[in-house]
């Protein structure tokens, strides 16, 4: 039972945080600065999440690791074409080709 309290405790906190920041980014003016900055957070935040998955393969640094090409490949091709559909067109069948030539 006290698992379960600290769990609804716990979500009750994080809720009531995220939506203070919510609530008051309409009513409270912020730096210029501060704003540009936090443009980055989501981006930063998606990297560090994902990185490690595409690099480390069986709880180790791998070289034929299937993954790192594919990404180099879906990345250049959001970067050029601007497109998330772009990316994931061009990413995911190179994942599937370099996937099969490592076998």
């Amino acid at each position: 039972m006290t698992l379960w309290i600290s769990v609804v405790v716990a979500g009750i906190a994080t809720y009531l945080i995220r939506f203070s920041f919510i609530a008051m980014f309409g009513k409270v003016e912020v730096p210029p600065l501060l704003e540009r900055a936090l443009r980055y957070v989501a981006p930063a935040v998606l990297a560090a999440i994902a990185l490690p998955g595409l690099i480390v393969r069986d709880g180790g640094v791998d070289v034929t690791n299937p993954y790192v090409p594919a990404a180099i490949v879906g990345g250049l091709a959001a970067y050029f074409t601007k497109s998330i559909g772009a990316a994931i067109v061009v990413g995911l069948p190179a994942l599937w080709l370099f996937t099969w030539i490592v076998g």
